[in-house]
């Protein structure tokens, strides 16, 4: 089926990237940014675009973009903000589908509904589930609780359709025992962790990156470190 490009037009995104190495692991991608958040973490970098009144440039002319350069993409990462709270993503998912491109999500797990439904509507190719601390510690990270990312993470764990990573920000509220909890009870028996660098003041220095990650692989032997 077409797009309906009028249609498309209607719909309204908070940024992209046009070519990015890193989002997408082993594939050239474009990155598109969707404005709101159900969550409030502390370090967060996309901090401007937690308010959805963002979304403020057409997604047609991104789709057409796209459109474009397909031979010179491999994958299209839609992220956030939080994708999930979107309420045009699956119009979104479902026209980038039709340009043959691989789909990433990212994603902060709160909406375990809309992960599920666009897992069997075969909408994405690839999902990055953001853990962001051990339970005690979830609601002074993210101004959450916890347990909706659960529902989502062990649906993951057990589903067989979509490859996943999980990820986790280095926060300098978390602790090497937080992150050896968090290893043991959340993350072991996941294919990859993804730990990256934090952004703010009082974030872990490198030497401290590369002792943790060497005492995490204890329990998750692969282990990605990024943004150091």
């Amino acid at each position: 089926m077409d797009c309906d490009l009028k249609q498309l037009d209607k719909i309204k995104v908070a940024g992209w990237q046009k070519l990015s190495l890193i989002d997408y692991p082993g594939k050239m991608a474009a990155v598109i940014f969707l404005a709101g958040c159900n969550m409030r973490c502390h370090y967060c970098h996309n901090r401007q675009i937690l308010n959805a009144e963002q979304n403020k440039i057409s997604f047609k002319a991104v789709w057409l973009d796209l459109s474009r350069r397909i031979k010179w993409l491999d994958a299209v990462v839609i992220s956030g903000g939080e994708p999930t709270v979107y309420p045009e993503l699956m119009q979104i998912l479902s026209a980038l589908r039709q340009l043959g491109l691989l789909i990433k999500l990212d994603t902060n797990g709160l909406r375990p509904d809309v992960v599920r439904r666009v897992v069997e509507m075969k909408l994405v190719d690839y999902i990055a589930l953001d853990v962001k601390a051990p339970p005690e510690k979830y609601v002074l990270v993210t101004g959450v609780p916890i347990n909706k990312m659960v529902e989502t993470l062990r649906y993951l764990q057990t589903q067989k359709q979509v490859p996943y990573m999980l990820r986790t920000t280095l926060s300098p509220r978390l602790d090497e025992n937080d992150l050896k909890e968090m290893a043991q009870n959340l993350i072991k028996g996941t294919d990859c962790w993804q730990i990256q660098q934090c952004r703010i003041e009082g974030a872990y220095p490198l030497d401290k990156i590369k002792d943790l990650v060497e005492i995490l692989k204890m329990y998750v032997p692969y282990i990605v470190v990024k943004g150091i």
